[in-house]
């Protein structure tokens, strides 16, 4: 129990600090949003790594697979808002093509299938199952994947 608490209690903290660290930087300029977009996306690429290094090398604990998973969630529920116009390639050192202002109907759908799968995972991660946890990983992984070949410059 003492580990699910823990999980939740960082799943608060995680989404509490992304979306509020964006939303300061959106109202900032353009650079400050790429860069906090960037920081967040960091996070979020951390907690995959460490999830894998569960599945793959038996590094860490479900506890920890629970906490990252609740960051990737915050990160998946924070998402949309971190795309606001005039951020794309050729500002700062934005990577995002403007494609996802082109195509904003497909993203909206990547999105939202990261959005899906980021909260299975979270489900998932708290039943403690290795097994389970690998497959809905792979699924949430598969629509990071997906968007950063049709939306990212590399």
């Amino acid at each position: 129990m003492k580990h699910r608490f823990g999980a939740l209690a960082a799943g608060i903290i995680a989404a509490a600090s992304l979306t509020g660290f964006v939303v300061t930087a959106q109202a900032q300029d353009p650079t400050a949003v790429i860069d906090a977009r960037k920081a967040e996306l960091k996070k979020a690429g951390g907690a995959t790594k460490a999830i894998g290094a569960f599945l793959k090398d038996g590094t860490g604990t479900v506890a920890d697979v629970q906490a990252a998973a609740a960051t990737i969630n915050a990160a998946a529920k924070a998402f949309p808002d971190w795309w606001p116009a005039g951020t794309a390639v050729g500002v700062a050192k934005s990577e995002a093509k403007p494609e996802i202002w082109t195509k904003a109907d497909d993203f909206k759908a990547k999105t939202v299938a990261f959005q899906t799968e980021a909260a299975a995972l979270v489900t998932v991660a708290t039943g403690g199952d290795k097994a389970a946890i690998g497959a809905q990983f792979g699924k949430t992984v598969a629509t990071c994947k997906s968007c950063h070949e049709s939306y990212r410059a590399d």
